[in-house]
């Protein structure tokens, strides 16, 4: 087994134990993803795979039927880049650094602005990492990420 993927398998047992948006196998981790795009804010999930490889999964907290998926790969260590499509019909590429095994944060580029995001970090973490609009922070409140007034 690789030793690599081991060590992730235990770190998101221990760091994310009870979540339910987080979990590990011994061929992937399952991590929460929180993004900004235009001032609205997407909460959902990514997979990372043994090979480096993986998905991602984030909906609207706004508009409830705009969704997100898409695929990204490391490209170094701790670096990557990540292709989204939403069904919108907006194509969003990402480039993200790794901050430990299962948490990190990135950045890119759609047609309707720019986006910034993190992987494996609570909300009250996220935040210092995303571009948030003025006068906004993100909570946790009834086990539920949300954008809210300063």
């Amino acid at each position: 087994m690789n030793k690599y993927l081991a060590i992730a398998a235990t770190l998101a047992a221990v760091a994310f134990p009870g979540s339910a948006h987080s979990s590990a196998t011994l061929t992937s981790a399952q991590v929460p993803v929180i993004a900004i795009l235009q001032d609205d804010l997407f909460i959902g999930d990514a997979v990372g795979y043994m090979d480096r490889t993986g998905t991602i999964d984030i909906k609207s907290a706004i508009k409830a039927d705009l969704r997100c998926v898409g695929k990204f790969r490391y490209t170094s260590w701790k670096t990557g880049i990540a292709n989204v499509q939403c069904n919108d019909g907006h194509e969003v590429e990402l480039s993200f650094s790794g901050l430990s095994l299962l948490s990190g944060y990135g950045h890119g580029k759609s047609p309707r602005g720019p986006v910034s995001f993190t992987f494996g970090l609570p909300a009250e973490e996220a935040g210092a990492y995303l571009k948030l609009p003025a006068g906004k922070k993100i909570v946790t409140r009834d086990k539920r990420v949300e954008m809210v007034d300063l």
